[in-house]
């Protein structure tokens, strides 16, 4: 299935993330064409909105049209709820996230609150899903002993 080929793409994008930000890849497709690629840049650009859907996001409408039915998003770590309000206002067409994000308030807990979502949208999450938690878990650690 092509999905998971992207998806394959976005983990090594999160995994050619900035050493001191949290490995996160979002990749903007439309059918079997890639148009962006980001990783988180909170840390790199000193603004914490600045998540690698987001960024993927801006980049991606900066060449489409502002509505993106006819795209995909594929992420590494569930949408936080700011990325999630984001990604309703593009009326993205698609969301395929690998781990899901149990620290904060996320798309799939706080779903009933982005109506267009919930009812317009395919959702898959947990694609590669050990893969993905695992490379956070790693990160986090890192962190934690380098301190």
């Amino acid at each position: 299935m092509f999905y998971t080929e992207v998806f394959k793409y976005a983990i090594d994008v999160a995994r050619s993330a900035p050493p001191n930000e949290v490995p996160i890849g979002a990749v903007v497709a439309i059918g079997s064409e890639i148009i962006s690629v980001a990783t988180n840049n909170t840390i790199s650009r000193g603004k914490d909105w600045y998540h690698a859907e987001y960024i993927a996001v801006l980049d991606a409408i900066q060449t489409n049209e502002r509505y993106m039915s006819n795209s995909s998003i594929y992420v590494t770590l569930e949408p936080c709820i700011f990325c999630s309000a984001l990604l309703e206002k593009v009326r993205i067409g698609h969301i395929y996230f690998g781990a899901y994000n149990f620290e904060k308030p996320a798309l799939t807990e706080c779903l009933d609150k982005f109506p267009y979502l919930k009812n317009n949208v395919e959702i898959i999450g947990g694609i590669y899903e050990q893969t993905c938690h695992n490379m956070l878990v790693n990160f986090f650690n890192k962190l934690r002993n380098d301190e």
